[in-house]
């Protein structure tokens, strides 16, 4: 079986464990919205479906998950779920690293 998605541990064995690899290419502090990069960049599906993510939605914290969460969406789901992302807070990313705000076909370009 082929496996898409490379734990962190195995994607910065250079970096410290209180930092991580950002879109920019060097080494920053982890914040809450660290993301693994590299491992974002190396997914070769999303976790909605088999398509390519074009974004990635960070889900804040709540009372039943006391930790972010980092979603990879595709175009399609992401243009789906917009509103709901909205709603509960979410931060989305293309990935790049870039915030997305408007139009989701920004993000797939």
């Amino acid at each position: 079986m082929k496996t898409n998605f490379v734990h962190p541990s195995g994607t910065a064995p250079d970096a410290a464990p209180a930092e991580v690899l950002r879109s920019g290419g060097g080494l920053e502090p982890p914040d809450a919205y660290a993301i693994d990069w590299r491992g974002v960049r190396r997914a070769g599906r999303a976790c909605c479906c088999s398509a390519k993510p074009v974004v990635v939605a960070v889900m804040p914290s709540t009372a039943s998950r006391p930790h972010s969460t980092d979603l990879l969406l595709c175009g399609h789901h992401y243009r789906l779920s917009r509103q709901a992302l909205d709603r509960a807070g979410a931060r989305v990313l293309d990935l790049v690293g870039t915030p997305v705000t408007g139009d989701m076909w920004s993000a797939c370009a």
